[in-house]
C-alpha cells in the first residue's frame, strides 16, 4: 500500500462485520487486529446505540472511533489525535424527533408504528434476537426510535415522504426501522474524513462496508463501496457499479471484500 495512503474503513456492524444471527466476529478477529496494527483506521458506523458499540469495543479490546444510531453521532475521535473532539452530536434528541412525529405525522401512518419500546420484553426479545443484557444496551437510545410498520408498501412510501417533509427520515435495516433526524451515515463519514484532513498530509481514501438498505448512502458516497453478501438484499436492488461484492456472508464476508478493497488501493 502506498506510504502516501491513509485508509479509513467506515462499516456497518449487524450483517456486515457481525454475523447476523449470532453476532459474533472471532472468526476475523485476528484480521481486524492486523488490520489497525498497520495503521489503518476502522470506524464501526451503524445503527447500534454508543453503549452497544462501547461492548464491540470491549469484546474487540480496541479502542475505535464509531458512528451511531445511523449517523447521529461520533464518538472517540479525541484517541486517535487530542485536538479532535470526543463527541460529535449532528442529530437532535429524541424527545424532540418524537415532538415532530407526533405533531406532523398523520394518524393514518402512525397508526401503522409500533415503537419497540412499547412492546413486551419478550418481543423485543424475539425482534433483536439478542440476550436481555444486549437488549438493554440496544433500547439506551438518544437519537433514534426503532419501530416496526404494519401496512402496505405504498403506505411505507407515502409514510416515508411524509417523515421525510417534517425534517425527519426513516433508516430501514434487517430487523427493523429506525426513526431520526434528517441525518445519514455517509453525512456522518463526511464529517469525519473532513476532521482528519485538517491534520492528515496523506491522501485519505474511504472504504465503506454494508450489507443493507441503510448503509447504500454511505457504500456511494466511499471511494470503495463493499457490500457483504446478504441473501435478502442483492445486487439487483443498489444502483453502484463499481461495488466489490463478497461471495461470503458475515464475518468472513468482511474480510473477503477488506481484502479486495485493499488489493484496489495497491
Amino acid at each position: 500500500m502506498n506510504a502516501n495512503n491513509k485508509v479509513l474503513i467506515f462499516t456497518d456492524l449487524d450483517g456486515s462485520l457481525l454475523d447476523r444471527d449470532t453476532f459474533k466476529f472471532d472468526k476475523i478477529l485476528q484480521y481486524i487486529k492486523d488490520l489497525i496494527s498497520k495503521g489503518i483506521f476502522i470506524i464501526p458506523n451503524s445503527s447500534k446505540t454508543k453503549n452497544e458499540i462501547d461492548s464491540f469495543n470491549k469484546d474487540l479490546d480496541e479502542d475505535l472511533p464509531f458512528i451511531v444510531e445511523n449517523g447521529a453521532a461520533i464518538y472517540n475521535l479525541n484517541l486517535i489525535n487530542a485536538s479532535f473532539p470526543e463527541k460529535i452530536s449532528l442529530s437532535r434528541e429524541i424527545s424532540e424527533i418524537l415532538d415532530i412525529f407526533n405533531n406532523k405525522i398523520s394518524k393514518k401512518y402512525k397508526s401503522k408504528c409500533k415503537f419497540i419500546k412499547n412492546l413486551t420484553s419478550d418481543k423485543q426479545l424475539q425482534i433483536f434476537g439478542q440476550s436481555k443484557e444486549k437488549v438493554k444496551l440496544a433500547m439506551k437510545r438518544e437519537y433514534s426510535i426503532p419501530l416496526l410498520y404494519d401496512g402496505s408498501k405504498a403506505e411505507k412510501v407515502d409514510l416515508i415522504k411524509s417523515v421525510n417533509n417534517a425534517g425527519l427520515s426513516l433508516h430501514e435495516g434487517g430487523r427493523l426501522i429506525n426513526l431520526c433526524d434528517k441525518i445519514s451515515k455517509s453525512q456522518a463519514m463526511k464529517h469525519v474524513v473532513k476532521i482528519f484532513k485538517k491534520i492528515s498530509k496523506e491522501e485519505l481514501i474511504t472504504v465503506g462496508v454494508g450489507d443493507n438498505f441503510n448503509d447504500l448512502d454511505m457504500l456511494k458516497n466511499s471511494d470503495i463501496p463493499c457490500l457483504v453478501f446478504n441473501d435478502k438484499f442483492t445486487m439487483e436492488k443498489i444502483n453502484i457499479n463499481n461495488c466489490l461484492v463478497s461471495k461470503k456472508p458475515a464475518p468472513e464476508g468482511w474480510e473477503e471484500v477488506v481484502k479486495l478493497a485493499l488489493d484496489k488501493i495497491k
